[in-house]
């Protein structure tokens, strides 16, 4: 069994470098590999402070390019410390100089290998699903001119993502390279996912029906001389039958053409004011 050189404390202190400064430092040579590396470096330090050149060869290792999601990559940086202490052990045991080069490798190919599709999961669930559900929460507070919405969903995000970046790193560490698999066979992922798609379309629904408003004017005289308007009638159908076409109509759009929302919303202005001034809304 291999020796434990590293604390947990160490593997989180690296980490919460690496994860203040995951979008701080960024070119198109490494991308993120600076703050991958700025974070590894204590971890490095502690396993190879009496190997010079292991120290040097490892944090030449992380500085080669990588570029993955911040929070879900933490999982990439906990399984990383797995394997340089694993390594650092193999240094210490006086392993042969191949399987110190296959060791290295490895490493390297699954950070490589796991970047790409954990970058994936956390654009859509984080930035994708989650962030936008949240924010949709205190747009009720917003419309009454409450400043807590523009304040409470940023410190909730943080304190989330954060906390859920702490998870990642620590089961990384723990499980080391078959962290991923095992969140990945365990279905928690798919919960995730469904319970927030769920719940966002509730979200969508209520807030589609609060906050579009679109009414018709058209109206036209009885045989008796009374207004009768067109909207009344719509209403004795379907009511909010207008506002459910504008949605379903943005919807159907996004569906065939992409998320192009600035033409979106100068289209629905520029209808609004065309069918205003021929009085039809």
């Amino acid at each position: 069994m291999s020796e434990k050189l590293l604390s947990k404390k160490e593997v989180v202190k690296g980490w919460a470098k690496y994860y203040l400064c995951a979008e701080v430092s960024s070119g198109f040579e490494r991308l993120t590999a600076p703050a991958f590396s700025f974070g590894m470096d204590p971890v490095l330090n502690k396993l190879y402070h009496e190997n010079p050149e292991e120290y040097k060869a490892a944090l030449r290792r992380h500085l080669m390019f990588y570029n993955s999601e911040a929070t879900w990559g933490s999982m990439i940086f906990g399984i990383s410390c797995a394997l340089e202490e694993e390594r650092a052990n193999m240094v210490k045991a006086g392993a042969s100089q191949e399987e110190l080069e296959d060791s290295a490798e490895l490493i390297t190919n699954l950070k490589v290998g796991l970047m790409g599709p954990l970058a994936g999961i956390g654009d859509s669930v984080n930035h994708g699903m989650l962030r936008p559900l949240l924010l949709s929460l205190f747009i009720p507070l917003a419309s009454a001119g409450s400043w807590v919405a523009g304040v409470a969903p940023l410190l909730i995000w943080v304190a989330c993502i954060s906390a859920f970046g702490y998870w990642l790193v620590t089961t990384g560490y723990s499980l080391g390279k078959k962290s991923v698999v095992n969140i990945l066979q365990s279905g928690a992922l798919n919960k995730l996912i469904n319970i927030a798609s769920v719940l966002g379309l509730f979200m969508m629904g209520a807030l589609s029906s609060t906050y579009v408003k679109l009414q018709t004017v058209v109206s036209w005289s009885s045989v008796t001389g009374d207004p009768v308007l067109l909207q009344d009638k719509l209403d004795a159908i379907f009511p909010n039958m207008l506002p459910l076409l504008v949605v379903f109509g943005v919807y159907f759009y996004i569906k065939k053409r992409g998320p192009k929302y600035v033409r979106i919303l100068l289209t629905l202005l520029a209808l609004g004011l065309v069918l205003s001034f021929f009085g039809i809304v």
